[in-house]
C-alpha cells in the first residue's frame, strides 16, 4: 500500500521540492500545508500515514500541530523536519508525540529511510544529532521531566505563540474563534504563570523555548 504523506513547511520551495522527490519515490502527497494550523486541518481531512512537520512555522508551530494531530488522528505519525538541531527543539517534538526528527541538511535518502522506519512503527532521529540527544537524555531524563511550556493549557500555548508573533487581541480571537474576553483571560493566566507582564517579555520567553524562531 502506498504511503500517504502531508508536508507542512512555511517555505514554498521546500514544500514543492519535497513533494516532487517523494512522488518520484512512489509515495502519495495528498496535501501540502504552509503552517501548523493548516497541517492539522489536512491531517484530519486526508488521514495520512505520516506528516512531515517543520518545527518553526508561523500561526501554529510544529510541536503544537503535532500534539493536535496525534490526538485527533491517532493513526498518523509525525516526522519533524527542521533546520534546528538543538535539544530544546528535539525535546519539544518528541514530547509532543513525534516519531522522528530529521535535520534539513540531510540527504534525501536519509529522509526516505526515516519515512520507511516510522511507517513500520519505529522511531528515527538523524545520526548527526542522535549521539548528543541520547547522552543528554541518559543524564537528565527521569521519565517525568516537564518543560516550562508544559505548565500551560493547549489554548494558552496557542495564545502565547500568537502574541509573540505580534498578534493583536482581536486578531487572535478571530483566528481562534473565541471571544476577545477569552483571549484576555488566557493572556492574564500566561503572564501570572510566568511572572512576566509585558509582551516583550512573553516574546523573549517564546524565543528561548523554541515556540517561535527569529530565523
Amino acid at each position: 500500500m502506498t504511503i500517504r504523506i502531508i508536508i507542512a513547511d512555511d517555505h514554498a520551495i521546500m514544500r514543492e521540492g519535497l513533494k516532487v522527490l517523494l512522488e518520484k519515490k512512489g509515495l502519495a502527497v495528498p496535501g501540502v500545508a504552509e503552517n501548523g494550523r493548516e497541517a492539522v486541518r489536512f491531517a484530519v481531512k486526508y488521514r495520512p500515514d505520516i506528516v512531515m512537520m517543520d518545527v518553526s512555522m508561523p500561526d501554529m508551530n510544529g510541536a503544537e500541530a503535532t500534539e493536535r494531530i496525534i490526538k485527533e488522528v491517532p493513526g498518523t505519525k509525525v516526522i519533524a523536519l527542521s533546520m534546528h538541531s538543538s535539544r530544546r527543539y528535539v525535546d519539544r517534538m518528541f514530547i509532543s508525540g513525534a516519531s522522528g526528527y530529521v535535520v534539513k541538511d540531510c540527504a534525501f535518502e536519509e529522509l526516505y529511510d526515516a519515512i520507511c522506519e516510522v511507517n513500520k512503527g519505529n522511531f528515527y532521529i538523524s545520526p548527526s544529532i542522535a549521539r548528543t540527544f541520547v547522552e543528554n537524555y541518559t543524564k537528565t531524563f527521569d521519565g517525568n521531566r516537564k518543560l516550562p511550556y508544559s505548565k500551560f493549557t493547549p489554548k494558552e500555548r496557542e495564545v502565547l505563540q500568537l502574541i509573540a508573533e505580534g498578534g493583536k487581541t482581536r486578531e487572535i480571537a478571530e483566528k481562534m474563534f473565541v471571544s476577545v474576553k477569552t483571549v484576555e483571560t488566557h493572556r492574564r493566566n500566561i503572564m501570572k504563570k510566568l511572572n512576566i507582564y509585558s509582551v516583550a517579555g512573553l516574546t523573549l520567553f517564546a524565543i528561548k523555548e523554541g515556540i517561535i524562531s527569529l530565523e
